[in-house]
């Protein structure tokens, strides 16, 4: 029987029952994209099998391929192998500048990165060594893509704690560490904002990162873990001080200061919230001497704790005053210095050690010879002794 002798009341395959029996194949982009939201993958089969040249092509109003789909839903692998191997650009990229191993990455999903990059087995395929290869080059070649921010799938990686993926780009000899995005910040600076000391580490030791790169307007890693530890209450700063000494051991210095900014919100009937916060950087230059000055106020608190022998609250205003102005002033080294003290006192002394050599290296800038730094290298030689 044809179609031409059935009227369209007797047609049973655009019945749901009718579709399970018998999927039907399209070409039409919107209903491509139906099928695979809603994981009708019977139905992509077939239309795969009769117009996988169309539908490599297709977009949707996301400027999404069916790769793009494929990834963001993390449906199976083997479908992700084959439209690779079908021709689907791994590299096409979406209106947010996405290609499909950035949204693998976002999620860290470490194997739908795999199957979008490894190699095929040119052994169990029907291709040539050449175009095995090419398909390869071209899925390595959208590690290297930047999205609409500038965002590379390393700096993704850093941006979204995605440790998994991002030792397996390392392992691909693929490190974009000092690459800027598109506002001038680097992997780096996006870990310290995530207060992740083992990224942090990693990043520094591992991938060689530069602690004080990123655009010069813009704050360092270590203005940005400043503003951070001052949105904690005391007890929970101790992760970013541990952040601080690793990025001071390797000379890390400030740039600019973040601050919240805030403005009145007009009422409204959907929204009665009446503030309004946001970020603003400020100069380091423009705001040292208000700075210095407040520092010094925190260190005469300080000595009046230390003279009345409260160690702890003499830590807590010392600690203040070397956190109040930049890290390559003597008067950092002074504040340094106390507080280093007061690390020997509760027997801390790798943090003193530490402490006391960057404060040297400051001095050692600007002085020569001076009672301040044969103060520091007995210290030193004393801590040095005891190991």
């Amino acid at each position: 029987m044809t179609d031409t002798d059935l009227q369209s009341s007797d047609l049973y395959h655009t019945s749901i029952c009718g579709s399970i029996l018998l999927p039907t194949a399209t070409k039409c982009s919107s209903e491509i994209f139906s099928l695979l939201r809603h994981g009708k993958f019977d139905a992509f089969r077939q239309s795969m099998n009769i117009y996988h040249q169309d539908i490599i092509q297709m977009k949707n109003e996301y400027g999404q391929t069916v790769l793009h789909l494929l990834t963001i839903h993390a449906y199976p692998y083997h479908w992700v192998r084959l439209l690779l191997m079908h021709g689907c650009d791994p590299c096409c990229q979406d209106n947010d500048g996405h290609t499909a191993v950035h949204y693998a990455v976002e999620r860290d999903d470490l194997e739908m990165l795999k199957a979008l990059t490894t190699c095929f087995n040119s052994r169990i395929t029907s291709f040539s060594e050449e175009k095995t290869a090419a398909i390869h080059e071209r899925c390595l070649k959208a590690l290297s893509i930047r999205d609409k921010h500038g965002r590379t799938v390393f700096m993704l990686s850093c941006q979204y704690e995605s440790i998994k993926c991002l030792n397996y780009l390392i392992e691909l000899n693929i490190n974009d560490v000092n690459l800027k995005d598109n506002f001038g910040d680097t992997c780096l600076a996006y870990a310290v904002a995530r207060r992740n000391e083992i990224l942090i580490d990693k990043l520094i030791n591992q991938c060689l990162a530069d602690v004080n790169d990123g655009d010069k307007n813009r704050p360092t890693a270590l203005d940005i873990l400043k503003f951070n530890r001052e949105q904690q209450k005391l007890s929970d700063r101790t992760k970013d001080d541990s952040i601080e000494r690793i990025l001071q051991i390797n000379n890390a210095g400030n740039r600019y200061e973040i601050r919240r900014t805030f403005k009145k919100r007009q009422i409204s009937t959907d929204n009665d919230e009446p503030t309004i916060y946001n970020l603003a950087c400020l100069s380091v230059k423009s705001i040292a001497n208000s700075h210095i000055e407040m520092a010094k106020n925190y260190a005469r608190i300080a000595l009046l704790y230390e003279t009345k022998h409260d160690i702890n609250n003499a830590y807590e205003f010392y600690k203040h005053a070397m956190n109040s102005v930049p890290n390559d002033i003597l008067d950092w080294a002074d504040y340094a210095f106390h507080v280093a003290k007061i690390h020997l006192i509760r027997e801390e002394n790798q943090l003193a050690f530490d402490l006391l050599q960057q404060a040297l290296t400051l001095r050692k800038r600007f002085e020569n010879g001076t009672e301040q730094i044969s103060c520091i290298e007995r210290l030193l030689d004393r801590l040095t002794n005891l190991d």
